[in-house]
């Protein structure tokens, strides 16, 4: 979910300002932030016709075709001669090279992923020769991830290896059963013409199989594939497997071809048909909230591995990773299922839905967006939606576990230091590189993202009902969606777009909205929502155990601002060794025993902060931390039910393709 390259949002209205996003505003609203809420303003008037004109179902194919371009397609070659070494080997052949050299380069990062990773460093034996007379060319390496080939403006090949020896979603991995290759750290690419077309034969060890997004050249060769540019290269990840390490099970819903591939090189006790049957549920009810599926054929990639992982969206596919053992319970396989409808539903929302900063991609450097709280975080809202309306949780088991969601976030010393949009923008040395104060001063883009999604939806569904009529997170997804360009199956929006729609669903303005929590820090209005809705909103004291607020393992990992161990001095890094002179191995004993010995005033804590032994005097209080529930109310028959059984209940409306 990133990308670069700024490009004019089709969906951009008259009013909206010029130019990128401004940078996120803090809690106090400066000049530029004023500015641009104020020219927000000026969309009201285009509220009442968005609602009249973004309304769903718009007749196109639905495979996106862009524009060819001019120059013939680069032809890509990838074999595992020997998979017992790690390496892929690749060659790519470019048949017009009209300039004296031709500059190629290996990605920096992998979209959906916020980190540079530089894959260059994986590159090995890099080569190029001439096509005709299969003469070596000089090449120089220019820096960590570009090569330049003098190639004189005629056709020629390059050849080298890759490294692949990290098994997680965003990199690439070989071994003697099985692969795993993302195409951004095995394929080149050449700068300044990634629209360029592109096509890849596999070799795979004999008898293996070979999984990919990729069309198929000809029904006739099925180790052949096209790619209509590099970005779809890129984005379409490529599994090969032994004949016992993988199992697929086909399903079509609504028309559209889905691929399950179940991966287990260590073996598992994972069963596909019932992961398969599941998955349909959940792309039924995706395809009932948005009206249909905009792909023909898509492809789930599965992987059971100790080292599990979790997942990354592609256009027409994901991939996954977890952990073998993960199907013993049956919170584990829900989990399992909870991944599968997050990574399903990113085909909309940040591959086909997404920030104008985020596609065409910039490959070699960082691509900033401040809309992850958006992408990720309303993923995971509409995620738990869907699980809802396939039928896979309960709506007791949703609240639940919003209520435990809630009791977590509110246990998050930064979950109010920083705007969610800012931390958006800075996931790159966030998130992705936390540094020892980050719980104090940060918190994930999912989790404060769906809990902000959360209170979203309430408050459409709230107002709008004020104004006699149906507003929710779904519809503004739906009113986005229906901006789409239907050759390419896909809209830019900004901020201005996402406000816009929220502000069309509830019959009102909900500026202040995203002022208030994404740009913003107030404190999330959510079980004020959840009990405005009628539902029964309880809180009781967290734990009897007294608190000092530090947590860690071996070492001090977090001190809680205005905490009992802050106010002892305690500092990240320190580590126990001793309460009361009798010895402990872990910041849980320390707390453990300071709870049994704290009754009587300071308890003294001794610990090792780097060479030094140091003596501290720690009194733990009462914990200040609450459990939150949210339930149904006992009598449900009150003016707000309707809306709440409309809330929890959609799943029952599993028989229609549309609501």
């Amino acid at each position: 979910m990133v990308r670069a390259a700024h490009r004019a949002s089709p969906s951009a209205s008259p009013s909206a300002p010029p130019g990128p996003v401004p940078p996120c505003a803090p809690p106090a609203l400066g000049w530029r932030a004023r500015l641009f809420w104020a020219s927000l303003a000026a969309l009201a008037p285009a509220l009442a016709l968005l609602a009249l004109t973004l309304l769903p179902g718009v007749a196109e194919a639905k495979r996106p075709r862009k524009q060819k371009h001019g120059r013939s397609a680069i032809a890509y070659a990838l074999e595992l001669p020997a998979p017992a070494t790690r390496y892929a080997h690749v060659r790519a052949r470019l048949d017009e090279a009209p300039g004296e050299q031709t500059t190629l380069a290996m990605a920096a990062w992998a979209p959906g992923s916020y980190l540079v990773r530089d894959f260059g460093r994986h590159v090995y034996d890099f080569e190029a020769r001439s096509v005709e007379g299969d003469r070596p060319l000089p090449v120089q390496r220019t820096d960590k991830q570009t090569w330049v080939v003098d190639n004189e403006g005629a056709a020629f090949t390059v050849s080298y290896r890759v490294f692949a020896d990290e098994l997680s979603v965003r990199t690439s991995y070989v071994d003697d059963r099985f692969a795993l290759l993302n195409g951004t750290s095995v394929f080149v690419y050449e700068p300044g013409a990634t629209e360029r077309p592109a096509t890849v034969a596999v070799q795979p060890p004999a008898d293996w199989s070979v999984h990919t997004p990729l069309d198929a050249a000809s029904a006739q060769t099925q180790t052949r594939y096209t790619a209509v540019d590099f970005d779809e290269l890129a984005d379409s990840p490529i599994l090969l497997a032994a004949p016992e390490v993988a199992q697929v099970a086909r399903f079509e819903v609504a028309g559209s071809q889905l691929e399950f591939v179940f991966a287990a090189p260590a073996g598992s006790n994972g069963e596909l048909a019932r992961m398969a049957q599941d998955a349909e549920q959940v792309v039924r009810a995706f395809a009932r909230t948005l009206n249909g599926l905009p792909f023909d054929r898509y492809v789930f990639l599965l992987v059971a591995d100790p080292a599990g992982g979790g997942g990354l969206e592609h256009f027409d596919s994901t991939a996954m990773i977890v952990r073998p053992w993960i199907f013993d319970s049956e919170r584990g396989y829900e989990r399992v299922q909870r991944l599968i409808a997050h990574e399903f539903f990113h085909l909309w929302n940040v591959k086909r839905i997404h920030d104008e900063v985020l596609g065409p991609f910039d490959y070699s450097r960082e691509n900033y967006t401040e809309l992850l709280w958006f992408h990720e975080g309303f993923t995971e809202t509409m995620e738990a939606r869907a699980m809802l309306r396939a039928g896979l949780i309960s709506p007791r088991r949703y609240l639940d576990e919003l209520g435990t969601a809630w009791t977590s976030y509110r246990r998050k010393p930064g979950r109010n230091y920083t705007p969610i949009a800012q931390l958006s923008r800075d996931a790159w040395i966030k998130s992705y590189k936390p540094s020892a104060n980050y719980a104090e001063t940060a918190i994930s883009y999912y989790e404060k993202g769906n809990l902000i999604g959360v209170c979203l939806d309430l408050t459409l569904r709230l107002r709008a009902r004020e104004r006699g009529r149906e507003g929710s997170i779904k519809g503004l997804f739906r009113r986005l969606w229906a901006r789409r360009d239907p050759k390419t199956q896909t809209v830019a929006i900004t901020v201005d777009d996402i406000v816009a729609a929220a502000s069309a669903e509830a019959g009102e303005d909900m500026r202040p909205f995203f002022e208030r929590y994404v740009f913003g820090t107030e404190e999330l209005p959510l079980p004020a929502l959840v009990a405005e809705a009628g539902f029964d909103v309880t809180a009781s004291k967290l734990s009897d155990a007294p608190w000092t607020g530090m947590s860690g393992g071996s070492s001090v990992r977090l001190v809680a601002p205005d905490s009992p161990a802050a106010g002892a001095g305690l500092m990240l890094g320190d580590e126990p060794i001793a309460v009361a002179g009798t010895r402990v191995r872990s910041v849980d004993e320390a707390n453990t025993r300071l709870a049994e010995a704290g009754d009587d005033g300071p308890v003294r804590l001794s610990v090792f902060r780097r060479e030094r032994l140091v003596e501290l005097e720690l009194a733990p209080v009462d914990n200040p931390h609450q459990r939150w529930r949210f339930a149904i109310p006992e009598s449900d028959a009150d003016e707000l039910a309707p809306l709440r059984r409309h809330w929890l209940l959609e799943h029952l409306e599993r028989g229609s393709t549309r609501d």
